[in-house]
């Protein structure tokens, strides 16, 4: 009983190997499919169904057509697909036409990057300025109260001008002139000046400041010779210490009323002797008043009086015409110092000009003489007296001007009309042989 038993098992486990899918894996339950209505019609495939509105940009081609979906007011829309469900190329779109993203405002903490210059909220962004650098080292605000100094001003060559503030020390002036003349009837001289100009604000206007100037000039004197008296006059003879010296202090002021109407004012006082004979007579006061009157910007009229408070020479009427056609050209036609100027060239940052000017020259010093004429007879006294020197200058020269306000001029000229006077018990007056001179100076 025990081997069909056995047979049987076998062959049951065989038969389960055997078996069809069927019976070997899960069973499917089949799905129920309703039955189409015959009544009801079926749209095709691609087709929308009835009481259905197809939104804009729909495709109208049916099966593998895509709808473009509707642009936006304003922006770019690609183009329509072809007929057939092809699609042609994408056209890049017009810069113009693209829609820029909206920007949200942000808060900057301090000490962050800069955000993009000239962002603004509504989604317009304009170009940065050159300027602008994207990978600057971030900073906060300024710790100043002035984002830059304004009174220095970048100016021509690289170099800096003072803007709106006013120069305290305006410039100081180092001039020689040189008078040939060492015999008899001949005068030689050598003139030393210098000087320092300062400004001082007027009325709270840094355009017509005061303008205080203390100078110091010595004159060297080459001559005349000790001449005996001749008749008819019997004057004293004629003789000068070796040295006179000035010592000054100017005062000028160049007040402007409107832009037609101005002036220029200007007064001296100082002490002018050879320091051996010193009075009251060697401090001097001269000064001189100018109405200006700009008809155009090419165009001034000055007139006025200069006082030059000297022995034969109290004071002069002064004035007359500048005139610059253009700004290579001026024509200073003034009495008593007439001046015509002409640009020659600038070479680099420096202005050469040529000119050809006059001028009444001369002063007034208090000296010790040594002789004295009386009754006829010459006496080796010591006697002070009051000498004026006047001449006419005329004298063609080079002058330059630097960005920096540094100036120049080198000249060579003629001295004529020349006299000598003393104010004495017995005037007497001494007239030196015309001479050339050669004149030169510097101003920074």
């Amino acid at each position: 009983m025990k081997a069909p038993t056995l047979l049987i098992g076998i062959a049951a486990l065989l038969w389960g190997f055997g078996s069809s899918d069927a019976v070997g894996q899960r069973v499917q339950f089949p799905t129920q499919v309703a039955e189409p209505n015959p009544s009801v019609a079926t749209p095709p495939i691609g087709a929308a169904p009835p009481g259905y509105t197809a939104p804009a940009g729909a495709s109208p081609y049916g099966t593998g057509a895509v709808a473009t979906p509707p642009a936006a007011p304003g922006t770019w829309a690609a183009p329509a697909a072809a007929p057939g469900g092809v699609v042609a190329a994408p056209v890049a779109p017009p810069p113009s036409a693209m829609a820029a993203p909206s920007l949200a405002p942000t808060y900057a903490a301090p000490g962050a990057a800069p955000a993009v210059p000239g962002a603004a909220v509504n989604g317009a962004i304009p170009a940065p300025p050159a300027n602008w650098d994207p990978y600057a080292t971030p900073s906060g605000p300024s710790g100043t109260l002035l984002q830059q100094d304004p009174y220095v001003q970048p100016g021509a060559c690289g170099q800096f001008s003072m803007g709106t503030v006013q120069k305290f020390i305006q410039h100081v002036d180092l001039d020689f002139d040189w008078f040939a003349g060492n015999g008899d009837h001949e005068l030689g001289i050598d003139d030393v000046n210098l000087d320092v100009t300062f400004a001082f604000p007027m009325f709270f206007n840094s355009n017509t400041p005061l303008l205080v100037t203390p100078g110091f000039a010595v004159h060297y004197w080459s001559g005349p010779q000790s001449l005996p008296p001749t008749p008819p006059d019997f004057d004293a003879p004629a003789d000068m210490p070796a040295r006179t010296y000035d010592a000054y202090l100017d005062f000028a002021w160049n007040p402007k009323v409107n832009e037609f109407f101005g002036g220029e004012l200007n007064f001296r006082t100082g002490v002018y002797s050879d320091f051996y004979s010193v009075t009251t007579k060697s401090i001097r006061f001269t000064g001189k008043g100018m109405a200006v009157l700009r008809f155009s910007p090419s165009m001034t009229v000055k007139a006025g009086i200069w006082y030059l408070d000297r022995v034969n020479v109290k004071m002069l009427p002064a004035g007359g015409l500048v005139w610059t056609p253009n700004p290579d050209v001026c024509f200073d036609i003034l009495f008593p110092n007439p001046k015509i100027s002409k640009r020659l060239t600038t070479w680099g940052c420096t202005e050469w000009w040529g000119y050809l000017r006059g001028e009444y020259g001369g002063g007034v010093w208090t000296v010790r003489r040594n002789t004295e004429f009386y009754d006829g007879t010459l006496f080796p006294v010591l006697n002070s007296d009051l000498t004026e020197y006047d001449d006419i200058r005329i004298a063609a020269g080079l002058d330059f001007k630097t960005v920096r306000q540094m100036k120049g001029y080198v000249e060579v000229g003629l001295s004529c009309s020349r006299e000598l006077s003393y104010k004495s018990g017995l005037p007497s007056k001494f007239y030196p042989h015309n001479t050339v001179f050669v004149g030169a100076g510097l101003s920074y």
